[in-house]
């Protein structure tokens, strides 16, 4: 690339450049075209005059490296491409469970229909006919806008890669994600679910309890330990979560929001935990080993957590076995509509449910609300009414 720079106005300090780069014809585009920049430096005939023709050669060096980027791009694939994003957030610490369902998608979804094209060649048409193949295939709406999330984000390193002029999944439309209502076990059901797994396997009725009156998710279950009890202050810490990765590999990570969060213990809870730990005690003994605070609260052998997928599997059989439909993760549900029923404010729920933002909560558990709202209309009126 040649460049050339102009004096505009002014003299010495006060002077005024225009740098000017021919950038030729661009590899993506195929655009013809040129780059110039206004930059205050100094009168040629100034000695420091070489501050002008520093600035040029670093907007030359600057658009040579970004031609160059984008020559590289020219024949990428989006499989080529997403290879490439999946290395790069891999580097930067995203959940190993996330990158599981990321690569599951791609090669399930993504890679049959557009791996092949050149990322380049992808349009928002193409995009959007693709999404409406996925929904006419009978994809639910909320996966079909993953798979749109993946590319979005693909594409959108590949533009800062210089790969890629645009992103053209910004202009895509994925289908609207229709918010269902969430259903949750009654009290009843619950105790029914508790008292038939009690007879069949102590330590699963033990973590369907705890699931119920905390509200954890299941890789937060899994991953207790029995040093997160403090039976002094009557609190269960919550910092860390345990997955499946391939070949059934337990694998021990942080929390959805990578917070840890301290739950009070009611005494339900805390005379759980200690039974459980009664149990386990003795199973220590006959294995000839020792309870530590390292140990898994829940687990079979005392070393291995349960696994994610097998609490979620049990539970489901156990609600069928006693004539409820749910499964695990509508324990939690459970613990949250029932304590916004009892009256607890969005926020105390959001942080025992460990959502960061507590807008989530409301707009998931909305439907839990219009009962508040009555009592709330009553006390006003009740204030209001004479006498």
């Amino acid at each position: 690339m040649q460049g050339s720079k102009r004096l505009i106005s002014g003299r010495g300090k006060f002077a005024v450049y225009e740098l000017r780069v021919a950038t030729g014809r661009d590899p993506v585009t195929g655009k013809y075209g040129q780059v110039s920049r206004r930059w205050p430096g100094y009168a040629s005939d100034d000695p420091e005059v070489t501050t002008a023709a520093k600035a040029l050669a670093k907007l030359v060096k600057e658009l040579e490296d970004n031609r160059s980027g984008r020559t590289a791009g020219v024949g990428i694939t989006v499989d080529q491409l997403l290879t490439k994003w999946l290395k790069q957030i891999t580097s930067e610490g995203r959940s190993p469970t996330t990158l599981r369902e990321y690569r599951r998608l791609i090669d399930k979804r993504i890679s049959p229909a557009l791996g092949h094209v050149l990322a380049r060649k992808v349009t928002a048409l193409e995009l959007d006919e693709f999404y409406q193949g996925l929904t006419d295939e009978g994809l639910a709406p909320a996966s079909v806008r993953q798979v749109h999330a993946i590319l979005r984000a693909g594409f959108r390193q590949a533009v800062k890669w210089k790969f890629l002029a645009s992103n053209p999944a910004t202009d895509a439309s994925p289908p609207k994600l229709v918010s269902k209502t969430v259903t949750a076990p009654t009290v009843a059901e619950v105790q029914a679910m508790i008292q038939a797994a009690e007879s069949d396997d102590p330590d699963m009725a033990t973590l369907i309890a705890l699931a119920a009156v905390t509200g954890a998710r299941r890789g937060e279950l899994c991953g207790l330990r029995w040093g997160d009890v403090d039976w002094t202050g009557h609190t269960l810490t919550i910092e860390r979560s345990v997955a499946t990765m391939g070949r059934k590999q337990l694998v021990t990570k942080d929390t959805k929001t990578h917070a840890a969060r301290r739950l009070a213990l009611d005494t339900f809870g805390e005379e759980t935990l200690k039974r459980h730990l009664l149990v386990m005690e003795d199973r220590a003994v006959d294995l000839g080993i020792s309870i530590t605070p390292d140990s898994p609260i829940f687990t079979y052998d005392l070393v291995r957590p349960i696994a994610p997928d097998t609490v979620s599997h049990y539970v489901r059989s156990i609600a069928t076995k006693v004539g409820v439909n749910t499964h695990l993760h509508a324990l939690r549900h459970f613990a949250a509509t029932e304590l916004i029923g009892a009256g607890h404010d969005v926020r105390t729920v959001a942080g025992r449910l460990g959502h960061r933002d507590a807008s989530v909560t409301l707009k998931v558990y909305s439907h839990a609300l219009p009962e508040r709202d009555r009592d709330a209309a009553a006390a006003l009126g009740k204030a209001l009414t004479p006498g």
